[in-house]
């Protein structure tokens, strides 16, 4: 501001100072300039502190009034802190005192996914433990304080249903021709590998797809055509099996290799 009122030809002119000149070397830090000059800027200052928190009350207010999505429940999941409560009137916890080390141990929940079910009209919640590499139900005595941290949370009227569960078992009957000119039991190997590869590696709650797992195992060198048979899923839970026709989103969220059977025929 200064500046500008330094560079101003007209003041320049009423002043007698030249343009470009510092502005304390021409007026004192008590003259009426500069106090006239402080009392803009705080003036200015302020009413941009009072509209950016009248701002931020209002989209607070918006946000309290809009139901929110899937994908915030996903990331309020991930979200939740062991033994901890939330903020008075909050849906966030007071992490004061607390280093990052600290938050991030209280922070169990590795994996989650939230979505609608049109069939029962519920807010389906998945969860699962672990690390990056390897995913596990979290402990049973967690699931009481899940549960009310979502009631806590979750937007009026709003019906859910937490699943927490060991992986769903993936079986499959694959033939594989093959080139004569490779090892079968190598090659086999490979394509138990790729199999695996494939179903533990898919996103937490992602599509488990037929054709992708065949696309994986013809990528293979020496794999020629490649059939699927049959393939199911064992939900741990109930121990019933799923066939799987095309596609399938595993009840827990995640698979677990079950019985692979590979049937290597030479063409």
């Amino acid at each position: 501001m200064m500046d500008d009122f330094m560079r101003n030809e007209d003041l320049a002119a009423i002043y007698g100072f030249e343009i470009g000149k510092a502005f304390y070397d021409v007026f004192s830090k008590v003259s009426l300039e500069s106090l006239l000059l402080y009392i803009v800027a705080v003036a200015m200052w302020t009413h941009e502190a009072l509209f950016e928190s009248f701002r931020n009350e209002v989209e607070v207010k918006i946000s309290n009034m809009k139901p929110h999505t899937a994908k915030w429940y996903r990331n309020m999941m991930l979200g939740f802190m062991r033994d901890k409560t939330l903020a008075p009137d909050s849906d966030t916890y007071d992490t004061t005192g607390m280093s990052e080390e600290e938050i991030n141990t209280a922070k169990v929940v590795k994996y989650a996914a939230a979505s609608e079910s049109p069939a029962s009209n519920l807010l389906i919640i998945k969860v699962a433990g672990g690390t990056e590499n390897a995913r596990i139900p979290l402990e049973n005595d967690l699931e009481p304080q899940l549960t009310a941290y979502i009631n806590e949370i979750k937007d009026v009227g709003v019906r859910f249903k937490l699943i927490n569960a060991m992986p769903d078992k993936f079986d499959c009957d694959i033939d594989v021709y093959y080139s004569a000119m490779k090892s079968p039991a190598s090659l086999r190997q490979d394509c138990l590998e790729a199999v695996r590869n494939y179903v533990q590696n898919l996103p937490f709650d992602g599509v488990y797809s037929n054709m992708a797992l065949i696309d994986k195992i013809q990528e293979l060198d020496g794999v020629k055509v490649v059939e699927m048979k049959s393939s199911c899923a064992r939900i741990a839970t109930t121990g019933s099996a799923i066939a799987i026709n095309a596609r399938y989103i595993p009840y827990s969220g995640y698979f677990t290799p079950g019985e692979i059977n590979i049937n290597m025929i030479a063409d």
